[in-house]
């Protein structure tokens, strides 16, 4: 019975502590963490704890020790839990999940890559050239998304700020065959602005730190970040091109090309990727002021223009017209409604957004297109889902609120799966146990996403035309709504909190803590709109690529509706 105590005395399994309290459990994770033990187990749940540091319990001669073994034969591990979904699928021939979770920078991303090398590692050597590329590939695309997927945030250098579920398909044998990958959540707001001392996603530090001179020169790019409005850093930060902390932008950038090489991407697809990323950057730089009663580009910046439209491979007048100005269709008419340079800059944002977002997109789908099975061919699947952390953050907006949201989510998931269903299975069979107290974080479910939660009001709000709807507005909806709610409040609600400020703060009491966010940008974040002349713009790029992305700008002029589709 060596699994149930570490070498040090420690237990194994919290489930099978004496006491059972907040305190009990924290002092036995420190206890483990400090003798070396990341890893604990409650039942058939894992607890991680992020050691910061590269720990030797990763090699093929653990991975040889966990092989065919029961979770309790050996000491807590990720691979256990690994070598456990693997026998499920094999033994039984049920699909498996796993659900990795836990604030921002636990190491989420880590442990899901972990599961995957040990995956990989233990499937029948059958059809070994076969299993070879898949297992390449889905270890390969760890780079090419994080590269993309990734940033650096005030509390994690490799932060993932994108959901990511991936299905492993697995044959009769139980031999990996081929997979894929569903994304979501990206947090393309990244791309036009962020909080001080943090970074856009890491391919634009990677591309301009890591491409050769040729290929700058090519893309019109100078080996700076401060050149360019959307990489702009925060000087106290020593943010400098290839010495961000815990990066090496200049070497990434190469084991990006070489990952996309291997994983099937083509040259030009390669190229084209470079393009849209300059594009963006070139893009940032491109300023308006209000000549008259609409916009007009600013003087100095024609030549920034003109390399965004040489990128997207696209007209100049046609993009500065789209920036300008957009297409309405009116009674049958159509005519041309001039933008203000504030609305022309949220444009440029929105635009900018859009192409990361599609071009994130063409990317997983491309990866994808190498790696996925025809079901006849697919027995059984595991998932891993790899989602953002629990976020508190200097300023909280409504990125943070999603991703604290789908949090909460996974928190009933555990209590439902873990605690309730378990609970209610003695009641059902007579057996005596000692009651669990635990938190129903329904009701602040119900908050965000009930019949009329704050989702259902927001939507309401920013659908209730373009320019008529106000954050200040929807915070006294919401202040209105959940007047009585013990999980809101706001400072309008209980004035004597004076850690809330007038005006656009509101609090949640989340499983996990009091989050506060602001209400400023809420709408037009939730709108995110992308008119459809830029969709018509890149679907007529003469670059094969780029068009693809943009299928939906092949509607005519007329088809335009009153409020324009989210990107």
């Amino acid at each position: 019975m060596a699994g149930l105590v570490s070498p040090s005395g420690l237990s194994n399994d919290l489930t099978l502590l004496d006491k059972i309290d907040s305190e009990s459990v924290v002092d036995i994770l420190d206890k483990r963490f400090q003798t070396g033990s990341p890893y604990t187990y409650i039942g058939e749940v894992v607890v991680s704890i992020n050691p910061y540091r590269q720990l030797n319990i990763y090699g093929n001669d653990v991975i040889n020790e966990y092989r065919a073994r029961e979770m309790w034969e050996k000491q807590p591990h990720i691979f256990a839990l690994a070598e456990s979904v693997h026998q499920t699928i094999k033994r039984q021939g049920k699909n498996a999940c796993v659900i990795i979770t836990g604030e921002s920078g636990s190491g989420k991303t880590e442990a899901s890559k972990i599961v995957m090398k040990y995956l990989a590692a233990v499937s029948s050597q059958d059809d070994k050239a076969e299993i070879e590329r898949v297992r390449d590939i889905l270890l390969r695309t760890n780079v090419i998304l994080e590269s993309f997927g990734n940033a650096r945030t005030g509390r994690n250098d490799n932060s993932s700020r994108f959901g990511k579920y991936m299905d492993i398909s697995f044959d009769f044998k139980g031999t990996p065959n081929g997979g894929n990958i569903h994304s979501y959540l990206l947090e393309k707001s990244r791309v036009v602005q962020r909080s001080a001392g943090e970074r856009n996603f890491h391919s634009f530090y990677q591309l301009l730190a890591g491409a050769n001179d040729q290929l700058l020169t090519s893309l019109s790019l100078k080996r700076s970040i401060s050149g360019y409005r959307y990489t702009k850093g925060d000087d106290t930060q020593a943010m400098k091109v290839g010495s961000g902390p815990g990066t090496d932008d200049r070497k990434l950038f190469k084991d990006v090309e070489m990952a996309m090489k291997n994983v099937g991407f083509q040259d030009h697809e390669i190229k084209s990727i470079w393009r849209l990323m300059s594009a963006i950057l070139h893009l940032g730089n491109v300023n308006f002021h209000d000549d008259g009663d609409s916009a007009a580009i600013r003087e100095g910046n024609e030549s920034d223009l003109a390399r965004v439209a040489k990128l997207l491979d696209v007209d100049v007048e046609a993009v500065k017209d789209a920036l300008t100005s957009r297409t309405v269709s009116a009674g049958g008419d159509i005519i041309s409604a001039k933008h203000s340079a504030e609305k022309a800059e949220h444009g440029r944002d929105g635009f900018a957004k859009a192409i990361y977002e599609r071009l994130f997109s063409f990317i997983v789908g491309k990866i994808n297109s190498k790696i996925q099975v025809e079901k006849r061919h697919t027995d059984c699947v595991i998932g891993v889902l790899d989602i953002y952390g629990f976020e508190v953050l200097g300023i909280n907006s409504f990125e943070q609120l999603c991703i604290n949201y789908a949090n909460e989510m996974l928190q009933q998931l555990f209590i439902q799966l873990v605690l309730k269903q378990q609970q209610e299975e003695y009641i059902r069979e007579n057996i005596s146990w000692v009651d669990v107290q635990y938190h129903n974080n329904q009701p602040i479910c119900d908050l965000v996403e009930g019949r009329r939660g704050m989702l259902a009001l927001l939507e309401d709000a920013a659908g209730g035309g373009l320019g008529k709807a106000t954050d200040d507005g929807l915070l006294e909806t919401l202040d209105s709504q959940f007047k009585a709610n013990k999980f809101y409040t706001s400072r309008r609600n209980e004035p004597q909190d004076k850690t809330l400020e007038h005006g656009h703060q509101f609090r949640i009491r989340h499983y996990a803590g009091d989050v506060t966010y602001s209400i400023n940008g809420f709408i037009d974040k939730s709108k995110d709109l992308v008119f459809q002349d830029f969709k018509r713009l890149l679907f007529g790029s003469k670059q094969p690529a780029i068009s693809s992305m943009w299928k939906d700008g092949a509607q005519a002029k007329s088809i335009v509706t009153k409020r324009p589709p989210a990107a």
